[in-house]
């Protein structure tokens, strides 16, 4: 077991450089759970809005109306996202300048998802091939908000750094 938690944290120190590692534990974080939530929902738009998420959808329907156009844009919306949000792994994007990037749209995602939850009535209500027998945006909402509080936090952790390295000139 020593062998195995030691063989862990050796892999886990080679896959990050000095830089990421010094970034906090918020930054990491919050990379990692955009990348994981977007990246999945980013890849299935990609394929198919309409199979994944719409009115096709096996039991996990956000929309219920998905013409032509809408098919198009969420394909293009997932392949930016996905894009976007795995860039710190593939593309060396800072860490840093991502949760700054991240910070505008977390806010303004967060309204948006109380909107599909709450108040787009017909176009967002659950069909009754649905998995959950409620409106799938519900479940984006506590998402959003722990991304949210993670990218409040990453920020705070700048801030903290900052300060911190200003008292000691």
């Amino acid at each position: 077991l020593i062998r195995l938690v030691y063989f862990c944290v050796v892999v886990y120190n080679q896959q990050y450089t000095l830089h990421e590692r010094n970034m906090g534990f918020f930054t990491n974080a919050l990379c990692l759970g955009m990348a994981c939530v977007y990246s999945f929902f980013g890849i299935t738009l990609a394929i198919s809005m309409r199979d994944f998420w719409g009115p096709n959808s096996p039991g996990a329907t956000y929309w219920n109306v998905a013409d032509a156009s809408g098919q198009w844009f969420a394909r293009t919306l997932g392949i930016w996202m996905t894009a976007v949000t795995t860039s710190p792994w593939w593309a060396g994007v800072d860490k840093h300048a991502l949760k700054k990037v991240y910070l505008p749209l977390n806010l303004l995602f967060m309204p948006m998802f109380i909107q599909c939850a709450f108040y787009m009535g017909k176009d967002t209500a659950p069909p009754k091939t649905n998995i959950l027998p409620i409106n799938m945006w519900i479940t984006q909402v506590p998402v959003g908000g722990l991304l949210l509080i993670s990218n409040l936090l990453a920020m705070r952790e700048s801030a903290a750094k900052a300060s911190s390295g200003r008292k000691r000139k």
